[in-house]
């Protein structure tokens, strides 16, 4: 009989204590652009970016340093797509996006070395992860681009 006041008294200090504990943020991050509109500003045209610079190379620093920046939008990109709602699935959609952010840190460091064959090779791997993604989420009707 002697227990059931201590751990009354327990459970109250256990209440008061969490009840003083702040309660979590909301989350600062608000995705705002579907995965369209994330293609259409930044994944397509920092991808043609990439793709242009294997056909030609870039001729001066200059040149070298917009490639690279145009790498890391890429795989920021692939970043934003892995966030709320436009992460359509846990499993091959982070996976596939996880390869786009990959690849195309590849190809930034590639062009921060202003390395070309290096650029070219990480560039196939921006194209597989892109294509392994758009077979089945764009092409398939899965409505990714929603």
């Amino acid at each position: 009989m002697r227990a059931l006041p201590l751990l009354l008294f327990a459970a109250v200090l256990c209440a008061l204590a969490a009840a003083q504990q702040p309660a979590a943020p909301p989350s600062a991050i608000r995705p705002v652009a579907t995965v369209k509109q994330l293609h259409d500003a930044m994944i397509t045209p920092a991808s043609d970016a990439l793709f242009n610079a294997g056909a030609q190379a870039p001729k001066d620093d200059q040149a070298w340093s917009e490639v690279a920046n145009e790498a890391l939008v890429l795989a920021e990109s692939g970043n934003l797509l892995m966030l709320g709602s436009r992460a359509k699935d846990q499993g091959a959609w982070m996976k596939m996006s996880r390869a786009l952010v990959d690849a195309a840190a590849e190809a930034a460091k590639a062009a921060q070395d202003k390395n070309l064959n290096a650029l070219m090779a990480a560039g196939d791997r921006i194209e597989t992860s892109c294509e392994s993604c758009h077979v089945p989420y764009r092409d398939n009707g899965r409505q990714m681009m929603k």
